[in-house]
Parts: structure tokens; sequence; C-alpha cells
């Protein structure tokens, strides 16, 4: 295997991507001929699963507006600041529920007496989460940040972080428009899942 060259992503640095080139290797077909687009699919949409799961942003957030004092008073008692604090916390926890309740029927859909329906609200619901939550994630990371004040444009705490890789899962494990197609696809195969999800 030669590396070809590591990508300079846009702000991403917490994550290597290489381009490869495979000489001489040995290779193992997963899924049956002719369907490797659909199994790869299947796999991405573990890995979309995963872009689910939120950030620790909102943690930071919390964690400093507790300790910082400002007015005569710690920051997260002030009321516009427990305002927003509250808006964060309910998407966070909005996120959260959709990833469990997401996790769960990735788990029913490959268990023995799964039905089409279960697995086709998995296939319909999974690329949809992946939009919602990555669609929201750079707004998000941003007012957590915002929270920090002038601190959180700071490279040495990790707001900057959060906030420069919030874009890569919204665009490196398909774009917007990429998931909505994929729901819309997943509505025209899976029209009594598509009415179940709704």
């Amino acid at each position: 295997m030669q590396i070809q060259r590591l990508k300079d992503k846009l702000g991403n640095r917490s994550n290597a991507s290489s381009e490869v080139e495979f000489f001489d290797a040995y290779g193992v077909m997963i899924g049956d001929e002719g369907r490797g687009v659909p199994t790869i699919i299947e796999m991405a949409n573990y890995t979309r699963l995963d872009c689910v799961i939120g950030s620790a942003a909102l943690v930071q957030a919390i964690h400093h507006a507790r300790y910082r004092n400002a007015f005569g008073a710690r920051l997260a008692d002030q009321p516009l600041m427990r305002n927003v604090l509250a808006d964060l916390a309910l998407e966070s926890e909005a996120a959260t529920v959709l990833f469990m309740r997401l996790t769960g029927a990735f788990e029913q859909s490959a268990s023995a007496g799964a039905t089409p329906l279960d697995r086709a609200w998995r296939r319909i619901v999974t690329p949809a989460a992946k939009f919602w939550v990555y669609k929201r994630a750079l707004e998000f990371t941003g007012e957590a940040m915002e929270v920090w004040g002038g601190n959180g444009y700071v490279e040495t705490g990790p707001m900057a972080r959060f906030y420069r890789e919030a874009p890569v899962n919204l665009i490196w494990e398909g774009s917007g428009n990429v998931m909505c197609l994929d729901v819309l696809r997943a509505f025209e195969r899976e029209q009594d899942a598509a009415r179940a999800a709704g």
C-alpha cells in the first residue's frame, strides 16, 4: 500500500484522511457480486449513525458558565445565559434521544425477529438524523463557543477546535443534499415504512 498524500482538510486536524494505492494486494469480496454500492451504503449507515452522536460543546459551555463570574454573579445564574444554556441543552437532549432510538432500531433490524418495517425505518431515519444533527452542529457549536466569550476563540481552549471540526461530518460522510436524496430514495423504496416513520 502506498500513501499518495494526506488530505489537508479545511480546519480538520483531528483525523487523518489519505489517498492510497494498492499493489498486489489481497482482497475479499464483501457482499454479493454486482451489489457493491448497496453494500457500501449499508456500511456507511453505521458511520452515519456515529455522526448522530452529539458533541462535547454543551458540556464545555455549561462548565464554563458555572465558574465564570459576570456582573456580580456566576454566568450560569444570569437569566439570559440560563436561556441560552437551556436551549442548547434541549437541542442536545433531542439529538441524544434520536441517537438512542436509532441505535435501538439498528439492533432491532439486525435481530432474528426483525420485520421489513424495522429495517426500512432504520434505512429512512439514519440519513435524516445525520442531516439534522450536523446541519445544526455549526450553529450549535458557535453558540456554545459564544458562552465562553473571547476565550472561546482562543486555540488553547477546547471551543475553537470544536467549532473548526463541526462541519466535517456534515460534508464528509454525505453532504446535506446527498442525505436528502438518500431519504427520498428510501421513501420511494420503503413506502410502508415512510408512512410508519411519519
